[in-house]
This record gives structure tokens, sequence and C-alpha cells, in this order.
């Protein structure tokens, strides 16, 4: 199996020799380089071609945040992992809405950045703690809310759609919204007809392939 080609971009040397060290305990990764600001990294994206790019999002020159919507854009093969000292829920859906596929902060144990790439390089979005409950919390805003109404889902159908996305179970939906179980499973068939899908699973992808969770 070839090994997960990764370039980190960072300003800070410690940051950087920290994840040499992290990636260095881990024989399906390998680093293959640095960058210390965004042109920088840009060129090397296109020379190196990584399969993963671990991104500050605070950076000189071209920030952590559009450097994402280049990679997206021009590099579609390569996915981004931003790693941040950065919390903010703002950064965060920003992030993830310019085409990031996980966000791990860099307090978090590194386990976790591992992880994430190792996720990231199956094509599948990671998220865990409250930058998952961030991101589940801007559900249904602004143009997420039009995407949905765009499917005509009733209002009903949106808080039941919201709810399965957040994991709750069919008896917490029915209590929460004061209605009967047999209702809730109504209202769960009905949006999977209008959305063409076939299980709840196949529904929460939906949701987070078309942006309606913004990961």
């Amino acid at each position: 199996m070839d090994k997960i080609k990764v370039l980190v971009v960072d300003d800070h040397d410690l940051i950087v020799l920290a994840a040499r060290q992290i990636f260095s305990k881990v024989p399906q990764i390998k680093m293959i380089g640095m960058a210390s600001d965004g042109e920088e990294a840009y060129k090397k994206i296109k020379d190196l071609k990584p399969n993963v790019v671990v991104l500050d999002v605070i950076l000189p020159g071209i920030n952590g945040i559009e450097l994402t919507k280049k990679i997206s854009a021009e590099f579609p093969d390569t996915k981004v992992v931003l790693y941040s000292s950065s919390v903010s829920e703002d950064v965060i859906v920003t992030g993830f809405e310019a085409g990031a596929m996980a966000y791990v902060p860099k307090n978090f144990k590194s386990g976790q950045l591992i992880e994430a790439i190792q996720t990231v390089t199956k094509g599948e979005h990671y998220s865990k703690g409250f930058v998952s409950e961030i991101l589940i919390d801007n559900f249904l805003k602004t143009k997420t809310r039009k995407d949905i109404l765009n499917n005509k889902l009733t209002e009903r159908e949106i808080q039941i759609l919201q709810a399965i996305t957040k994991g709750m179970t069919n008896q917490q939906m029915a209590d929460n919204l004061h209605i009967s179980v047999r209702t809730v499973e109504a209202h769960k068939s009905n949006i999977m007809k209008k959305l063409k899908l076939g299980s709840t699973a196949e529904l929460v992808v939906y949701a987070i392939k078309h942006k309606l969770v913004k990961i």
C-alpha cells in the first residue's frame, strides 16, 4: 500500500517539528515537505502533489482559508486538514465551506491528527467533539435552509432532518416534538421519498455531501 504523502504548512517551526515526530511513528504516513506561508505552500503542492495538506489557518501571505479554496479548485485530489489553534465557530465553518475535509485544533491529541489524515484520504470528512457540535449547530442557517426548502420539505420535515443529523432516535424526536413515533417514521419516509434515498444512513450522507450540514 502506498504511503500517504503529507505536506505541513505552518509558520511555527515547533509545530512543524512536532508534526514530523508524530508522522515518523506512523508507517502509513510520509511527510514529504513543509512550507511556512501560503505562496510557498501553493508552489510545493503543485510540485510535490501531496495526498494531504495539514494547513494552519493563520499564515503570512495567502491565509489558510483562501489557500484551501485554491487547493479545492485546482488540486481536487489533495485533501486539506485544517490544524489550527483557532477554535472560532466562524473559522471552523468557513474552513469546511472552503473545501477542508477535516478540522483538528492543535490542543487535541496527536492521534486525532493521524485519524483525520487517514479519514480524509478515504474521501471522508472528519470532525470530532465540539467541532462536530459547532458544525451541526450551523445546520439550517441562511443558504442551508434555502437548500432544504428547495427540496420542498415542510417545516416539520426540516425539524426531523435536523434531528436525524444530530443522531437522535425516533423516540427522542417524538418526545422533543410532542408527536408519536409512528408520525416520526412517516415524516422520515416522506423525506427519503422526496430526496430519493433508501435509508437513514444515506440521508445523513446526503446532508453532508450536499452541505445541508456544513461538514
